[in-house]
């Protein structure tokens, strides 16, 4: 019997092109097409497929928290991410929500066939563009000195707020989230700039997006 598909993306030629790929599969079949988070997570609950193959950039939801909700609805289902983003922390917020794949579209037919097969293998397929950029960045991040020292050094409320920092968030928004004061916020940036040794909160930043900060616990 076929493993069924769902998939979500809103392109519909790029969806059609996908569609017309797996059409001579002898294995999958695609069960369902959504173009939005919504309708795809719609789709999802009611087919319950095998695999689902999900772009990222979406309206109403997108698609790492439909990755999210869906493995936690229904873990057994395999996700393979297609996505034109080479983006090192969307490729990580994205693993870390439960994919199990990660693909770029300008990949060739043939690599999509692959990755759809060793996903419902039970392993990780990561195109060699993708692996190439986390494996390169994992060598660069071991190669800094003192690194781990420094982050060591860190309290658990310090580490929280610098990977908010590496979110982009602002000492309003982080205050917000964390429900502190923003004169608190101010402080702990103060704190953190003099134990990481960063003269401004351009350097904190890019300290945070270079040591790969968003795989604290939020």
């Amino acid at each position: 019997m076929k493993k069924k598909v769902v998939l979500v993306d809103d392109h519909k030629i790029f969806l059609e092109g996908i569609s017309g790929i797996l059409s001579d599969s002898e294995t999958v079949e695609v069960a369902e097409r959504a173009y939005s988070g919504r309708e795809g997570l719609e789709a999802i609950r009611t087919v319950k497929p095998d695999l689902v193959i999900l772009d990222i950039t979406m309206p109403e939801i997108n698609g790492i928290e439909v990755t999210r909700a869906v493995k936690h609805e229904m873990p057994a289902v395999k996700i393979l991410i297609l996505s034109m983003h080479l983006d090192r922390r969307m490729i990580i917020e994205v693993l870390k929500a439960g994919a199990d794949g990660y693909a770029l579209k300008e990949s060739e037919p043939a690599e999509l066939v692959t990755a759809i097969d060793v996903v419902l293998s039970g392993l990780m397929y990561l195109s060699p563009g993708v692996a190439t950029l986390l494996i390169r960045d994992y060598i660069q991040k071991l190669a800094l000195p003192g690194a781990q020292e420094k982050l060591d050094v860190l309290s658990a409320r310090e580490k929280e707020i610098l990977s908010l920092i590496s979110d982009g968030k602002s000492a309003k928004e982080i205050a917000r989230k964390l429900c502190i004061s923003r004169n608190t916020v101010d402080v702990h940036r103060r704190n953190l700039k003099q134990k990481l040794g960063c003269e401004n909160l351009n350097e904190l930043t890019r300290y945070a997006m270079r040591e790969g900060l968003m795989n604290f616990d939020r």
